[in-house]
């Protein structure tokens, strides 16, 4: 009797509204603590994310290899060895372009000086023209503003371009990571048999295949994207006699997978290096036009007929995306946010399709 009685009211609404609540305020404790662990762990968890979506790249190529009996150990050198050329090839590239970028920039901190210093010339004589009162305000030391010690540009560019140059010493662990999920990967559905029921077995693969197909679309579709707008721009750039092309270049590529606030970063570096050389006037009119078309080409025209099947995320949950994963990882988790945050998506659809947070997430 006491038994029966102590189910009943186990099952009571009270009961589950009680442990309901429970779930949430310990999902809101939960929070702060895995932010503060992956921000604090970053040089852990970035090379780990990167070796899951390589591993995710790669597939295709590991499965047609596995196809013609090729062993596991060859799979993994030759993988290796293709990650490997492909970052010295770009590597290489990077370190010159900067290299000569950052030898040339004294004479652009020249200019910029210049050109800042009008510009404040000509805000104090606007000012005082229009008779503001400005007599509390302090007045602007164009001198010290723009010495050396307050602003240098090289430095600027420099500690910029070292944020990506030393993201190549994170290669050695990505690797390490790699090797093992792909070692592993293979016993997945094995060791997934041996735990689960056949349902949920095939529930959970099926996840990891959406989540594999949605990251092999996502990066393939926008390298592509990525490239075809840095080649134009470029051109655009050769055309109007901009120097520094392909440092321009690798920005275009690298902050277009940034969603909005990249293609804005690329622009206005290519701005400022035509702003620096040619000051303002109908050229940079000319550049700000015909960048600024290419951006919107191939961002709203080429980039939604290529992708196809979209990521199905919210326009504001790519933004909130992009501050959170901005916060936890930098500019990385910039990059990065789309996919991971699609990722969580299918997750949560696979575990309740009529999920809140999924629904909030999805536009779809």
């Amino acid at each position: 009797m006491n038994k029966y009685m102590g189910n009943r009211m186990n099952n009571s609404p009270e009961s589950v509204s009680e442990l309901r609540w429970i779930r949430i305020l310990l999902t809101i404790i939960a929070i702060p603590v895995v932010v503060v662990m992956l921000k604090t762990m970053a040089s852990i968890f970035i090379p780990l994310i990167f070796a899951v979506f390589i591993s995710f790249i790669f597939a295709p190529l590991r499965a047609w290899l596995a196809k013609r009996k090729v062993p596991l150990g060859a799979i993994l050198l030759i993988m290796i060895l293709m990650i490997l050329l492909g970052f010295a090839l770009i590597g290489g590239v990077v370190y010159a372009a900067v290299n000569s970028f950052i030898a040339q920039l004294p004479k652009y901190q020249e200019r910029f000086n210049v050109l800042a210093g009008d510009l404040l010339t000509w805000f104090e004589q606007a000012t005082a023209q229009m008779d503001l009162a400005l007599a509390n305000i302090p007045q602007l030391d164009a001198a010290a503003l723009l010495s050396g010690s307050s602003f240098n540009l090289t430095k600027v560019v420099s500690g910029t371009m070292g944020t990506f140059v030393n993201a190549g010493g994170k290669i050695f662990i990505t690797l390490i990571f790699l090797i093992f999920l792909i070692s592993g990967g293979g016993a997945l559905e094995k060791r997934l048999k041996k735990v689960l029921t056949a349902e949920k077995s095939r529930q959970t693969l099926d996840t990891v295949l959406g989540i594999q197909t949605q990251i092999q679309r996502y990066f393939f579709n926008k390298f592509l994207v990525s490239f075809c707008t840095a080649a134009v721009a470029m051109t655009v750039l050769w055309i109007f006699g901009i120097d520094f092309i392909i440092i321009a270049g690798i920005l275009f590529v690298i902050m277009n997978f940034i969603p909005n606030f990249g293609s804005i970063i690329s622009v206005s570096f290519a701005l400022l290096l035509c702003l620096l050389q040619y000051g303002f006037g109908l050229r940079f009119a000319g550049l700000a036009l015909c960048l600024g078309a290419n951006e919107l080409f191939f961002a709203n025209i080429f980039e939604p007929r290529l992708m196809g099947q979209k990521l199905n995320l919210t326009p504001i949950m790519i933004l909130i995306s992009l501050i959170f994963w901005g916060y936890v990882w930098g500019i990385v988790g910039m990059m990065i946010a789309v996919p991971i945050t699609s990722a969580v998506n299918i997750v949560l659809k696979q575990m309740n399709s009529k999920s809140l947070i999924s629904a909030v997430i999805s536009d779809t």
